[in-house]
C-alpha cells in the first residue's frame, strides 16, 4: 500500500493495494507489510484474519486502529503487537499535534520535555485505543527508534536520509493465523 497518514483500511492482495494505512487479509501465506521510520507499526491477528497498521499521529487521531479492528469479529479474541516507534523521550511536538492526540486517547500520553514543549507517547496512545476497542491481548515492544541508531531507522534522527523499518504479519497456511 501507499501509506498516506490516514485511516483507510484496504483488503490486502498481491501487488499494489492502493492508498491507505492498514491492510487486512484472510489469505494464508500472504505477508502484509507496514513501513515505518518513527510511526507505529501495529500488527493484529485473530484465528481468521491478520492486519498490518501504519499509525502515525494523524492516523491515530483519525481512528485507523478502530477502523481496522472493525474488520475483525470479537476483539477479545484478537492479539495486537505494537512495534518500535519514536518514544516520548524524543517525540517533541507542537500543541497542534499534542491536543488532538490527547483528545483521542488520554492526558497520560502527553509529557513535558526539557524545553517545556509537549512530548507524546504514541505507543501508549495506541495501547489505549486497542484496549478501548476490547483487544484481548496487547504486546508492546517499548523501543524508541530515534534512540537506537544501530538497529532502527528514524526520520526524526536522520531526516530524509533515514531508511525504513519493516514489520510483517501473515497467516500460516493451515495454522492458527498468529505468526509474525
Amino acid at each position: 500500500m501507499h501509506q498516506v497518514h490516514g485511516a483507510t483500511v484496504l483488503e490486502a492482495r498481491e501487488g499494489d493495494c492502493g492508498d491507505g494505512d492498514a491492510l487486512v487479509s484472510t489469505t494464508p501465506g500472504l505477508a502484509l507489510v507496514v513501513v515505518t521510520a518513527d510511526c507505529l507499526p501495529v500488527l493484529v491477528a485473530s484465528a481468521e484474519k491478520v492486519a498490518a497498521i501504519h499509525a502515525g499521529w494523524r492516523g491515530l487521531v483519525g481512528g485507523v486502529i478502530a477502523a481496522t479492528l472493525a474488520q475483525f469479529g470479537d476483539p477479545s479474541r484478537v492479539t495486537a503487537w505494537i512495534g518500535p516507534a519514536i518514544g516520548p523521550c524524543c517525540y517533541e511536538v507542537g500543541e497542534e499535534v499534542a491536543a488532538p492526540v490527547v483528545a483521542r486517547s488520554s492526558s497520560a500520553v502527553r509529557l513535558t520535555g526539557r524545553r517545556g514543549r509537549p512530548h507524546l507517547d504514541l505507543p501508549l496512545a495506541a495501547e489505549i485505543e486497542l484496549a478501548r476497542c476490547g483487544v484481548g491481548e496487547i504486546r508492546r515492544l517499548a523501543v524508541c527508534t530515534a534512540c537506537h541508531p544501530r538497529t532502527l531507522e528514524s526520520f526524526r534522527r536522520d531526516g530524509a536520509s533515514a531508511g525504513r523499518n519493516l514489520s510483517l504479519i501473515w497467516r500460516r497456511a493451515g495454522g492458527s493465523g498468529q505468526d509474525t
